[in-house]
This record gives structure tokens, sequence and C-alpha cells, in this order.
């Protein structure tokens, strides 16, 4: 498993507007090892010790450890 450590306002951007909701930006280093591409399905799991889990949805062939 590969981590990186990014600061909270290096990846999340406040909505003007929205003051209930954050945008949150995936860094390119972290979308490329994880095979992500814009308007890819994803799903966001919390982690332990704040802890962002990312993982790209799709069919069972392309699911993370399942083939």
């Amino acid at each position: 498993m590969t981590q990186w450590i990014f600061k909270a306002e290096d990846i999340f951007q406040e909505i003007p507007d929205d003051p209930e909701n954050v945008n949150m930006t995936i860094p390119d280093e972290v979308a490329e090892k994880a095979g992500l591409e814009t308007g890819d399905p994803i799903k966001i799991l919390l982690g332990d010790q704040g802890t962002i889990i990312i993982e790209k949805l799709g069919d069972e062939e392309g699911s993370h450890g399942e083939e």
C-alpha cells in the first residue's frame, strides 16, 4: 500500500456559499497511482488517525484486490 501525506488545506477547499461542504482535490500523483481519471466513480473511506482511503469503483476485473 502506498501512502502520501498532505496538508488538509492542500486537499480541501471551501465552497463559496456552501459552508457545510468542501471540495476535495485528489493530487495528481495519487490519481495516477490509483489509475484514476476525471469522472471515474470512487469510494472514499475514512480510516484511523485521519487517513483517507480512495478506491476506484468499477467492474470486478478493475476492482482493487479482485481478479
